[in-house]
């Protein structure tokens, strides 16, 4: 017979038992039960229903080479799930969905080279170590949003077929898509990149979003393709970015973008770009770009180099929140560049075109001669005239005082500003006559045909209009020296009178 005292000890003794076969554990002020990970591997490989976790603690590695895994058939959706360990999944075959949704992952997560034939989530979850999915192949939508990966992160070579959503994904070091495949519409709105963001060699087939984005270091998309639309509005980097060699066969858009540092996209193709209100704090360089449109009513602080681009319509007008598209001490390089239609004003260039290999002004002759064009196509003449000026003066000034070109320059612009202005012309022949008609009364050489009179100024004066312009006989001669003196007079009266009829001719036609 059982005694009673027995009989309450066995009582007792069960619910305890009960408790040890769900044992469970405190993160956080939360209660997680615990899971050991080899219950979770033999799930994982031989269960054909769907999995679900939730508020769970797995302990222990979750190592699938060694528990021979290869394909796991049942769908998998865990919630609040804490690993403590490090999840390695590599190579594993996942034909149902994975759904994961505010999971952390304290030993970080590896599935390289895995295939995922179904939709895939780690929505709103965390990695405190690295997170690799190098490799990768998903097979249908991905998503990893609202994610903190503190990590390094990897997604090298992955293949999204479907939709990629990182919308506010945080990224606290590196993260490389460096070869990686978006089929679908790849989302990337408010991400953000604590360190090197690297998309070298990426591409998009479908549309693209970095909306948003934060790059805090170096953002590099070299050679990256986007056959799709990308936006890129608002966003912001703190570090270098470089597109150089990228393709965009879509719309491209970089409205309002900041860049804090240098921006290169040197070589890149686009078919139409928009820039507009973009703040380019440091050197841009566009050099060998091929465009069909580019907009860029933007700020450029320091440089914008165009040189060797090849341009449909190039817009470097500024935005409608500045006064103008460069600052004071900006420079614009066009060498070689190629433009069908340019529009710009004269007063937003001006004092900016520069070459940056070289000190001679035949290199930046082209260049002015190309804007003077686009302005005369377009009917702004005044522009044009301007340009043609500022083309001069820097001639003249980087020519030798020793060179005879430079003093020709020096008259040429003393007596009419380079043949612009008929008014300032006729200025310097009055004051060259005028100067001429005090050499003739400062000179005892001016004799009078009746006589032995002395000449007065007013005299001296018509003596000079009369050898300037070379008209009727006049009562006054030049006598000795003082001959040649009228003679060169002569010349230049000629010389002068031609060049303010060209003048003319050249304003009324």
């Amino acid at each position: 017979m059982v005694s009673p005292l027995w009989a309450l000890c066995c009582l007792l003794l069960i619910p305890f038992g009960a408790r040890a076969e769900r044992a469970d554990t405190t993160i956080a002020d939360q209660t997680y039960a615990l899971l050991p990970a080899a219950d979770l591997l033999s799930r994982l490989q031989r269960a054909k229903e769907p999995i679900h976790l939730r508020a769970t603690a797995v302990v222990g590695p979750l190592y699938a080479p060694t528990a021979g895994i290869d394909t796991v058939r049942a769908s998998f959706h865990f919630d609040d799930v804490f690993f403590f360990d490090e999840v390695t999944l590599n190579n594993v075959v996942f034909l149902a969905p994975v759904q994961g949704e505010r999971a952390t992952f304290a030993g970080g997560l590896s599935l390289i080279n895995a295939h995922f034939h179904s939709a895939f989530g780690l929505r709103a979850s965390r990695s405190d170590k690295h997170l690799n999915f190098k490799q990768a192949v998903f097979g249908a939508d991905a998503d990893f949003a609202d994610g903190d990966f503190a990590g390094p992160n990897s997604f090298i070579n992955a293949r999204f077929a479907g939709a990629a959503r990182f919308a506010r994904t945080h990224f606290a070091t590196a993260a490389y898509f460096e070869g990686t495949h978006f089929a679908g519409q790849a989302d990337f709105t408010d991400a953000r990149f604590t360190g090197v963001a690297s998309f070298k060699d990426a591409r998009w087939n479908g549309p693209a979003s970095f909306a948003g984005a934060r790059f805090a270091e170096r953002a590099l998309f070299w050679r990256t393709q986007f056959l799709g639309a990308v936006d890129f509005a608002a966003a912001r980097a703190d570090g270098e970015v470089s597109f150089n060699r990228a393709t965009f066969a879509g719309q491209a858009h970089f409205a309002d973008f900041t860049f804090a540092q240098a921006a290169h996209f040197a070589n890149a193709t686009f078919a139409r770009a928009d820039f507009g209100g973009s703040y380019f704090r440091k050197e841009a360089d566009f050099s060998g770009v091929q465009a069909q449109t580019l907009r860029f009513n933007a700020f450029f602080n320091r440089s914008l180099d165009l040189r060797r681009a090849a341009i449909g319509t190039l817009d470097l007008h500024p935005s409608t929140q500045a006064d103008s598209t460069f600052a004071a001490s900006a420079q614009l390089y066009l060498q070689q560049a190629y433009f069908d239609r340019l529009r710009v004003r004269w007063a937003h260039v001006r004092h900016r075109l520069a070459t940056a290999d070289s000190v001679s002004f035949a290199t930046l002759a082209p260049a002015y001669n190309s804007l003077r064009h686009h302005f005369l196509v377009q009917g702004l003449k005044d522009d044009a005239v301007a340009c043609e000026i500022e083309r001069l003066d820097r001639q003249r000034r980087a020519l030798s005082w020793a060179a005879p070109q430079r003093w020709a320059l020096e008259l040429w612009n003393l007596c009419s500003r380079y043949g612009t202005s008929p008014l300032q012309l006729v200025l310097c022949i009055l004051g060259s006559i005028l100067l001429w008609a005090l050499i003739y009364r400062l000179v005892p050489s001016l004799q009078s045909a009746n006589g032995d009179e002395h000449p007065t100024f007013a005299d001296c004066i018509g003596f000079s209009i009369h050898a300037f312009t070379r008209t009727d006989p006049y009562p006054w001669y030049a006598t000795g020296k003082l001959k040649l003196l009228a003679t060169f007079q002569t010349l230049l009266g000629w010389a002068s009178i031609g060049l303010l009829l060209a003048v003319i001719l050249a304003h009324l036609l």
